[in-house]
Formats: C-alpha cells, sequence, structure tokens
C-alpha cells in the first residue's frame, strides 16, 4: 500500500485516539432524585451510556491494533487471505482487517451458523392457541393460507 494512504489512515487514527482522550471520564450517573418516572428514564439514560461506552472501547481497540499494524507494515492486508484491502473498503471502515470477499464469506457463515441454532433449539414454551383453520390451502406459490383466530398475551411475553 502506498506510504501517503498509510500516512492518511494513520492521520485519521491519531486523531480519534486524540478526541477520545479528551472525551474520557465525561460520564456522570443520573441524579437518584425525582419520583419513579424519572429514576427510571435516568437509569435507562445510565445503560445507554453504559452501552455506548462498551462500542466505543472495542472500536478504539480497533484503532490501536490498526495502528500498530501501520507501525509493523501490515496495514491494509487481508488477515485471511493476505490480499491487499481496497481503498474504498478502508475508507468505507478504516478498521477492516479483511478484504470485501473474506468479509462477506465469514458473515454467510455467522448466518448459517445463527440460522441452524435457531432452527434446532427450541427456546421457550408452544404458544397456546384456541383456534386455527386447519383447512389451509397451497396457492401455486407454495405458500400456505392459514389463521390463527386468538393468542394469549401472556405466554407470548413470558
Amino acid at each position: 500500500m502506498e506510504k501517503t494512504v498509510v500516512d492518511h489512515f494513520k492521520k485519521i487514527f491519531l486523531e480519534i485516539l486524540s478526541d477520545q482522550e479528551e472525551s474520557d471520564g465525561q460520564f456522570l450517573p443520573a441524579s437518584r432524585e425525582g419520583d419513579e418516572v424519572d429514576l427510571v428514564s435516568a437509569e435507562k439514560d445510565n445503560q445507554m451510556d453504559l452501552r455506548l461506552k462498551a462500542r466505543n472501547a472495542i472500536y478504539l481497540k480497533k484503532v490501536r491494533k490498526s495502528l500498530q499494524k501501520i507501525e509493523d507494515g501490515t496495514f491494509g492486508e487481508c488477515e485471511n487471505c493476505g490480499v491487499e484491502i481496497t481503498f474504498n473498503r478502508l475508507s468505507a471502515r478504516p478498521t477492516a482487517a479483511l478484504c470485501i470477499q473474506c468479509k462477506e464469506a465469514e458473515e454467510k457463515e455467522e448466518n448459517q451458523l445463527i440460522h441452524k441454532n435457531r432452527n434446532s433449539v427450541k427456546v421457550g414454551r408452544n404458544l397456546p392457541v384456541e383456534s386455527i383453520d386447519k383447512n389451509f390451502k397451497s396457492d401455486e406459490t407454495g405458500t400456505s393460507n392459514f389463521k390463527v383466530s386468538h393468542m394469549d398475551y401472556q405466554d407470548i411475553v413470558t
């Protein structure tokens, strides 16, 4: 990868880290005063702040890893196949560690695993259905046509 391109991304990473140093420690827990609604709202705000901080910590770890790759001379190389990651991909996601082909293959594999697990594991219990029209017909598209008239709401949410 060209030195000017690598320097461009190094500058971006250093700016991200310097911006982060300036904003560190700005998390202030919400007040414990007020009525129940205020307390619940404040707690939700705290949870969102913590989630965002956790995401940011993961991103900063990736930024530091990318800076280390720049120092090692391996920035812009796919960790899986060794092919150079395109400038467009790095522009969209500067911390990308995989080329687009390897990333797509990884996501496809993850998707298949999720669907496999979703189909093989039954979560919860069967919902009671009072009446199902059992006289459903299959149309030309191969889809089934049936109706559920009522379900117990408590069983759905628990």
